[in-house]
């Protein structure tokens, strides 16, 4: 399929690439605009995006994905037309949806994030009514009472927990080769109530949500479900504008194929039934 290189933006700062199926895209079917994801580039961790774009494409999906402006190989605009970057993120997003938009003649996109992409992936949905879909990887969750339970007895069950909790108790000195970081934030996680709200203001808008999670999310997210669940204790119910998946073999960046195919297959399936081709 053709993968075209793009500058656009106010001063033509930005650079994307542009992942064109071979046959010409179904009107009725969003594009997809795949976000950055923490420190990294368009092509994602481990090339993440750059596989699911190139696997939308074979699935007649176009998309672009492109750097944020001071990243990769965008660069930071001379003038800005937002003094704080949170702004100046949105212009930059309705700058790229707005050349899909053109490219595919599509009537909206579907923003695709992973881990800070997925919260940057929700502020540009609640910001543009050009966003008909968003799929995070790793994004925003809740907690709940099943949650704990899960959390409690994985951490009862664990060697390791037991190992720690020896040493610190009679004192065994600590071996900083075998510390294990369990988890970096990127982003602040909105509150239970506050992340329902917007949810049920973006399904008003028809707004369809694929949230994907992997083993990583173990701090937040530990069981199928939890999402609709936790929306649930807050009175929001999303019915059928919600896809919830739990992949807890996954690492954070989907690096081994199996997981990796999971996740792309069950992504396009969610994006074909939701805007079938019309053939």
């Amino acid at each position: 399929m053709p993968e075209i290189p793009l500058r656009f933006g106010h001063e033509s700062h930005l650079v994307g690439m542009f992942c064109e199926p071979d046959a010409p895209q179904a009107r009725e079917r969003p594009a997809v605009l795949f976000l950055n994801s923490g420190l990294e580039h368009r092509v994602g961790p481990r090339g993440l995006s750059v596989a699911v774009a190139r696997a939308l494409g074979d699935a007649g999906f176009a998309s672009l994905r492109f750097d944020y402006a001071g990243m990769g190989e965008s660069r930071k605009p001379k003038r800005p037309l937002a003094a704080e970057r949170d702004e100046e993120l949105l212009a930059e997003c309705a700058a790229a949806i707005e050349l899909l938009q053109t490219r595919t003649g599509a009537a909206g996109v579907v923003l695709f994030g992973l881990c800070s992409g997925a919260d940057d992936a929700h502020r540009v949905a609640m910001a543009n009514d050009a966003v008909l879909g968003m799929a995070q990887i790793d994004g925003h969750g809740a907690i709940t009472a099943g949650f704990k339970w899960r959390y409690v007895a994985h951490r009862l069950a664990s060697p390791r927990r037991w190992q720690n909790w020896f040493e610190r108790k009679f004192g065994a000195p600590a071996d900083a080769d075998r510390a294990v970081l369990e988890g970096v934030d990127f982003f602040q996680m909105p509150e239970r109530d506050t992340l329902a709200h917007d949810l049920a203001l973006l399904a008003k808008r028809d707004v369809r949500l694929f949230y994907a999670y992997s083993g990583a999310t173990h701090s937040y997210y530990n069981h199928s479900g939890q999402l609709r669940r936790a929306l649930a204790q807050a009175g929001v119910d999303l019915g059928g504008h919600l896809e919830e998946h739990f992949l807890p073999s996954a690492d954070h960046t989907f690096s081994r194929n199996a997981e990796r195919m999971v996740l792309i297959e069950t992504l396009i399936a969610w994006l074909q039934a939701g805007w079938p081709s019309g053939e």
